[in-house]
This record gives C-alpha cells, sequence and structure tokens, in this order.
C-alpha cells in the first residue's frame, strides 16, 4: 500500500502546485514605448497608446521584428534551481517563434496587408514583445516522467509597438490574459506540447483583435479589397 499512497500524494501535491500558479494572474506593470503615446480608446485590449493628436496611418505593407519573450519574476523564482540555459533559450525561441507566427498568419488571413521580409519595403514596422510570461505545467528537461495537471496553460502579456521605418513610435497594444486550457473548470495533463498549443491559440485571439482594431480604423485594407 504504502507506493500507492506516495503515488497519490505526489499527485496531490503537483495539483496543488498547479493550481496554486493558476492564481497567480496579476496584471504586470507595463511601460508606454514613449511618452507621446496616450490611452485611446483600447477595443478588446487591456490598452492602446497612440501619438497624441494623431490616429494610426494607413498602412498596406509591414515587416514584423523578430518577437521578444520574457518570463515572469514569478516563474524564474518558484522554479530556480529547476530549469537549465537550455531551458530558457528553448522557452524563449519557442514562443517568439510562435507570436511571430500568429502575427504574419492573422494579419494577411483577415486583412489585405502584406507581411514582407524586407524592411526597407515596410510602411509600419511592427515590434512584439511576449512579457512576463508565466507556464503553469513547468516546461522544463527534468529526468524521470512527472505529470502535472491544470485548468489553464498559463498567463502573459501581449505588448506590440508600431512604428514608422525611421523609429518613430506610433500605436502601442497592450493585453494580459491567461491561456485557457481545453476545457473550462476540468483539469488538464500539461505537456510542453498542449502548452504550445494553448499559448498559440492566445495568440491568435490578440492577432484577431488587432486585425479587427486595425480594420476598424481603417488603417489597413479588408482581405477582400482589390
Amino acid at each position: 500500500m504504502q507506493p500507492t499512497l506516495f503515488r497519490c500524494v505526489a499527485l496531490s501535491s503537483v495539483l496543488f502546485g498547479a493550481l496554486a500558479l493558476s492564481a497567480c494572474s496579476q496584471r504586470p506593470y507595463i511601460p508606454v514605448a514613449d511618452e507621446t503615446l496616450k490611452p485611446t480608446a483600447k477595443g478588446n485590449f487591456d490598452f492602446v497608446f497612440v501619438a497624441e493628436g494623431e490616429r494610426i496611418p494607413r498602412f498596406e505593407t509591414v515587416f514584423i521584428e523578430p518577437a521578444e519573450v520574457t518570463l515572469s519574476d514569478y516563474w524564474l523564482r518558484d522554479h530556480r534551481g529547476d530549469y537549465t540555459d537550455r531551458d530558457l533559450e528553448r522557452i524563449h525561441t519557442e514562443y517568439a517563434r510562435l507570436l511571430n507566427e500568429a502575427l504574419k498568419e492573422g494579419l494577411t488571413e483577415r486583412t489585405g496587408v502584406t507581411v514582407t521580409t524586407n524592411r526597407a519595403e515596410a510602411q509600419i514596422v511592427f515590434t512584439p514583445t511576449l512579457r512576463d510570461l508565466n507556464i503553469y505545467g513547468p516546461d522544463l528537461s527534468v529526468p524521470g516522467i512527472t505529470r502535472h495537471y491544470t485548468q489553464d496553460a498559463g498567463t502573459a502579456t501581449f505588448d506590440l509597438v508600431l512604428h514608422r521605418p525611421d523609429g518613430h513610435p506610433i500605436a502601442q497594444f497592450v493585453d494580459h490574459r491567461e491561456a485557457d486550457g481545453m476545457m473550462a473548470n476540468q483539469l488538464e495533463w500539461t505537456t510542453r506540447g498542449s502548452n504550445y498549443r494553448h499559448f498559440r491559440q492566445l495568440m491568435d485571439r490578440w492577432t484577431g483583435n488587432l486585425a479587427q482594431y486595425l480594420l476598424i480604423g481603417g488603417a489597413v485594407p479588408s482581405a477582400e479589397a482589390p
């Protein structure tokens, strides 16, 4: 009976830890990209900032810079001693790739914007950042098999700055959200693959909200436009 009891206690500890992490979704402080940017109508975002007295100019070509990713201080403290430099490099690289893919695919599918790989051709430059990434189910290369169960995948803050090719910022979109699990109020076995899937769905949601905001404001052509 002792091995069975040990497994039950271990599973209970993992479940408790996962649920405790789920409660840690405080909205972090987000610095405004430039003092000339002021709050405006936010749409489906937490904050939208634009240059005072201006609107987002219309554009048809955009260059998307490689996304940056920062892990939350809470995650780094909670897993101190568990992660390696390779873990951190992989998380930064993969989540940056997911965000860049979501932005490129979302814009080209939902709007008439062309995403160019030549910065010199772009009318607007996107600088995306995924801030304070907090993955509830640890995504670490630890020895052995440990199962983690969570209701949600984690939280992160989307921070996108739009600026002219000369570097002058014209707008900033900020939104902090939880990456929902597969089914509400149900525990899911959390894996590296499920983390990627749920956070990619969150990124698609952000991109959809961005496309809608830009379309309503007349800043981009519609996908049906000639």
